[in-house]
């Protein structure tokens, strides 16, 4: 900002005027040209942020080839995902529910949980025949799911070490673990907390061999809470407000005993963060994602805090954090600020292996998109990615990178919509209903170019939209998605790219302990050269509320030539493939030592 002048400063460049005449209207007339298009551009002042501007749309652009289908009505889906909105305006009924997808019944096609916070949960067998429609089938009753109230996410894990996917429901509420029994039913061995929790998943932090767990809560929550804030949208009435009247929370770690066992160790291994000036909790979390952001093999946890500083846990190796999100440059945004941060995700650039993760972001602000540097810090570089301008007016949630055209570029897809269905009264342009957005990626994989709503199909329709999960439903190989909605039955999204079946390569991990469908495995695709074209981390816990099915899908033939598999397991081990003709390569984990090398 800048310092006013006083008033004999103005007379002295009254007089500079009056006595420079000509010469100094021509030095002006010089700094002007050279402020033109070609000359030196002037420094922008330090410490201020520029507004962005959205990036001109190409003149002719290649039209984006994914397209998206509601089929929810035919396929079987009926099931409403409920608010419980009873007219108090109590916060957790405008927060949405889950949709988790993952082969829970072993026959290798991904299931789909429904969560539900004014319900109980729906389980749907997938019954799609390969390649042709999509079909599910309700089996709810006697699932052990039935009975669950206040659901509001889920994760899918092997916490046994037999082979099938186990599950967590988050609640608000205790939440309850139940063990894989085999015919989609589940049995119920513990519950854990009793807050509200917005997100969960399990990776192995201490590197032993097993799955342990990790939830986040979003804030400290009761109805007399809730009803004392008494928040307005006009001065009269209640409404939906934000989270900053409310106390935060921490995240909870349950370590594996190597049984199935769970305990509770958050604190001792460095989870419980407190403010400086006294000891209450800093996160209000919504958004959890996996990463090892320094290579060091332990598996770091990135936090998305709403209207808090955002959060990076370093692990040593061992299971032990510390907080680096503001060293490292994730905890605020561009002008120092915290964010209404909702939904995250991350993705490596393939080439050079530096992180990328992106965040959506509260209505009137940018979603966030930060770039790993050289020294392993991260800068915000959502002004410039594309990103910026065309996020700012929409309130996101779900966010993912996928390659949703298969054209072996990551794109990034945002789920959005108000929290507060009378927004229009009150804020000109903002809307309870918000279709979702798509940034196609490129080859520099920092930018990205909007994709046109109308090439979008059903995924543009304007939706009170939350949960935002992926998963090849059909086996038709594209991804296509789940999109869960306030009140309504999820939009069941099937991509209509339809490539041919040569065209795409599958990757599958099998009897890899604990860690069904390869979890936490790193596939690296390169061409006959040995360049990377394609680097994927398998991970389900991503997003919003979400568990996307972890798969290993790539075009063959783009950016070029597919001609080997490299896939680097969560113990270092790292085994190769040459992709066969069909295009399917099955990594077998308990492949022999000669198979194995160190990682690169």
């Amino acid at each position: 900002m800048s310092t006013p002048r006083d008033q004999s400063d103005d007379r002295r460049v009254v007089r500079v005027l009056l006595l420079g005449g000509v010469p100094l209207i021509v030095t002006v007339g010089v700094v002007v040209l050279l402020r033109l298009p070609g000359g030196e551009p002037a420094p922008a002042p330090r410490g201020t942020a520029m507004t962005p501007s959205a990036s001109p749309e190409p003149e002719d652009p290649t039209p984006f080839r994914a397209g998206f289908t509601d089929v929810a009505a035919e396929c079987g889906v009926a099931t409403p995902q409920l608010s419980a909105a009873s007219g108090r305006y109590l916060l957790p009924e405008t927060m949405g529910s889950g949709v988790a997808l993952g082969d829970l019944d072993s026959d290798g096609d991904p299931d789909l949980l429904l969560l539900s916070y004014g319900s109980v949960p729906a389980l749907y067998r997938n019954d799609s025949p390969p390649g042709g429609p999509i079909r599910f089938t309700d089996v709810t009753v006697d699932s052990g799911l039935d009975s669950i109230a206040g659901s509001t996410t889920a994760a899918f894990g092997d916490v046994d070490g037999d082979g099938r996917l186990d599950l967590l429901v988050g609640t608000i509420g205790p939440d309850r673990l139940l063990v894989n029994q085999g015919g989609l039913r589940f049995r119920e061995v513990d519950r854990f907390g009793d807050g509200w929790t917005s997100g969960a998943g399990f990776v192995d932090v201490d590197s032993d061999g097993d799955q342990d767990l990790v939830t986040c809560s979003y804030v400290r929550w009761n109805p007399e809470i809730d009803l004392e804030v008494d928040y307005t949208l006009d001065g009269v009435g209640r409404a939906y407000g934000p989270p900053t009247g409310f106390g935060g929370t921490d995240l909870m770690l349950y370590v594996n005993d190597g049984s199935g066992r769970m305990l509770e160790q958050g604190g001792e291994r460095g989870l419980r963060l407190r403010r400086s000036d006294r000891s209450v909790p800093v996160m209000k979390a919504l958004g959890l994602a996996f990463e090892d952001v320094d290579d060091n093999g332990g598996i770091d946890v990135f936090v998305a805090n709403d209207t808090t500083p955002n959060r990076l846990l370093m692990n040593d190796g061992a299971g032990f954090f510390s907080d680096a999100g503001a060293r490292l440059g994730l905890a605020f945004d561009i002008d120092g600020n915290s964010t209404g941060a909702m939904g995250i995700d991350t993705c490596r650039d393939p080439a050079s292996g530096r992180l990328m993760c992106a965040i959506g972001n509260f209505a009137n602000e940018p979603s966030s998109f930060f770039v790993q540097g050289p020294g392993g810090g991260f800068l915000d570089r959502s002004s410039v990615s594309g990103i910026g301008a065309p996020t700012r007016p929409s309130l996101t949630f779900g966010t993912l990178f996928v390659d949703l055209d298969l054209d072996g570029f990551v794109d990034l897809l945002q789920v959005n919509g108000h929290i507060e269905p009378r927004i229009e009264r009150v804020q000109a342009g903002q809307s309870y209903l918000q279709p979702a957005q798509v940034f196609r990626g490129g080859e520099d994989p920092t930018r990205f170019e909007p994709v046109a709503p109308e090439q979008l199909g059903d995924l543009a329709t304007p939706i009170a939209g939350r949960a935002a999960a992926s998963a090849d439903l059909d086996g038709d190989g594209d991804l296509d998605l789940v999109v869960s909605r306030i009140d309504e039955v999820p939009l069941v999204l099937r991509n209509e790219l339809d490539p041919a079946p040569d065209s795409v390569l599958r990757v599958m991990i099998e009897d890899l302990p604990s860690a069904p469908d390869g979890e936490g495995s790193t596939v690296l695709v390169l061409d006959d050269d040995g360049v990377i074209l394609h680097r994927l981390r398998l991970d389900r816990t991503r997003s919003y509320l979400t568990q996307s099915d972890p798969m290993g899908l790539f075009p063959r033939t783009e950016p070029r030539m597919a001609a080997a598999v490299r896939v680097v397991l969560p113990d270092g081990r790292v085994l190769r493939s040459v992709i066969p003709p069909e295009g399917r390569v099955v990594v077998e984990a308990d492949a022999s030592e000669n198979q194995a090398t160190s990682t690169p």
